[in-house]
């Protein structure tokens, strides 16, 4: 296998590994919210029936809200579900729309750069003032904060990962298909055909159960 081969396979079996990884960091921020909505569900029962409250089930929403949130970024970003508007880039020749996609994606990446960098200056002033929340649970922001700066650093991770596989496809490897497959946006029937999928997996999953 010649060494742009060799390089380029490492290169997507980390995206892979990474893909893995971010579909687990969701699943956990998923759980996050699905116990924030019980712990939020159980004040309110507590409040109306026995006049008690948990103190700290809207907090924690609000965190998981956060957390979950930005550790979703790169999960997103891998799977192409970030909104894009690409009515018209889809009808431009294949160099062109392939330019586009490198641009967004430069673009997405210095987002991600400059917004994980905020959210350090943040997590950095909690850090070293000891603020805490303005709450009985009086938590300190630090933690919320480290792990919310945590998903920003993935997706920042993520997405400049995906720039130099896709750097190195245009400048080493000389494709265009590489791009296409990390950079550039869903097609119309692609969407078509996963929606069709979903849809037929549904109605399987129904007969079965119906069975």
């Amino acid at each position: 296998m010649a060494s742009p081969d060799r390089a380029a396979h490492n290169f997507d079996a980390l995206i892979a590994r990474i893909h893995t990884l971010s579909r687990i960091a969701v699943i956990i921020g998923g759980s996050l919210m699905l116990l924030s909505a019980v712990g939020i569900t159980i004040d309110v029962i507590l409040r109306r029936i026995l006049h008690l409250s948990t103190w700290g089930a809207s907090e924690f929403s609000y965190y998981a809200l956060a957390v979950s949130t930005s550790w979703s970024f790169a999960y997103a970003l891998l799977v192409k579900a970030h909104i894009r508007i690409d009515a018209l880039t889809q009808r431009l020749a294949t160099p062109l729309r392939v330019a586009c996609d490198v641009i967004a994606m430069v673009g997405l990446a210095a987002f991600a750069i400059l917004a994980t960098g905020a959210v350090y200056d943040l997590f950095e002033r909690s850090w070293q003032r000891g603020s805490t929340s303005i709450t009985t649970m009086a938590t300190p922001l630090w933690i919320p904060q480290g792990l919310w700066l945590a998903g920003f650093a993935f997706f920042a991770f993520v997405s400049a990962l995906l720039l130099l596989r896709v750097a190195f496809a245009l400048l080493v490897e000389r494709k265009l298909a590489p791009v296409d497959r990390y950079a550039g946006s869903p097609l119309l029937e692609d969407d078509i055909d996963s929606s069709t999928q979903s849809v037929a997996a549904t109605r399987r999953s129904g007969t079965g159960t119906g069975q």
